[in-house]
């Protein structure tokens, strides 16, 4: 399975959401345009029906819970202090930087990169992204930066597919077959994860690599469970919730 290359901004992490309706880089994104332009499914955690998403807060962790899709500057503003939300170009697909505001930029337990529907305006959040490996984030049910491959297998209770590493779209979900993890229904926002090497494993040789779908339990990649965790968060919108 090939994640589908994407449009304007946000890569890896929409490309996972559009491979396996569940899963989206630090540096490359999959992006606002697509998580506004199209109605794909994502790699959603679906953790509630997007009619009983609580009001967002600023003092939950729990991404789902953090945002609406009616978030603009002003709001981000009023609810997280001023100098806790800056505007400013932040990365899109293929190297590309596009407007956003990022959240808390001076603390990485808490930073969050946002963009928005109507970048010129910040208008209509499309798509939040999570990826320093020490943020404090959660999508809920124990799912974090950092959490280990063999820990998601577990939550699962079968095996989880992804692409391989080393290109612009490695680590996405490629499936859950059947699993705990698999989404159960379509409703947004889409909660969902890209997989990295761990922190110092980047290089590690046993590594998969390259645009080819892999599986956690094949017996050539043994060292898998441990050199492969949740590389990045996301939460998206859909189009018509971003308008």
């Amino acid at each position: 399975m090939r994640p589908a290359r994407a449009g304007l901004c946000v890569a890896v992490a929409i490309m996972a959401l559009s491979a396996c309706d569940r899963a989206p880089p630090p540096s490359h994104v999959d992006a606002a345009a697509d998580a506004t332009a199209t109605d794909a499914p994502a790699a959603s955690n679906d953790t509630l029906p997007a009619s009983s998403q609580p009001a967002a807060r600023n003092d939950t962790r729990m991404l789902p819970q953090a945002f609406t899709a009616g978030e603009s500057l002003a709001s981000l503003q009023a609810r997280f202090g001023a100098t806790n939300v800056r505007v400013e170009d932040i990365p899109g697909a293929e190297g590309e930087m596009v407007r956003g505001v990022v959240l808390f930029p001076d603390d990485p337990s808490r930073r969050a990169y946002l963009h928005f529907a109507d970048a010129e305006n910040l208008r209509g959040l499309a798509l939040v992204r999570i990826v320093d490996p020490a943020s404090t984030w959660t999508l809920g049910d124990d799912v974090h930066m950092g959490t280990t491959l063999a820990e998601l297998v577990a939550r699962n209770g079968a095996p989880i597919d992804f692409s391989g590493f080393g290109w612009d779209y490695g680590g996405a979900i490629g499936g859950f077959h059947g699993g705990k993890l698999e989404p159960r229904n379509g409703s947004w926002p889409r909660s969902s994860f890209r997989l990295s090497p761990r922190p110092g494993a980047e290089t590690t040789a046993g590594l998969p690599r390259g645009d080819a779908t892999f599986s956690s339990d094949d017996p050539k990649f043994a060292d898998l469970a441990t050199s492969v965790v949740v590389g990045e968060l996301t939460l998206a919108y859909p189009r018509q919730a971003a308008q």
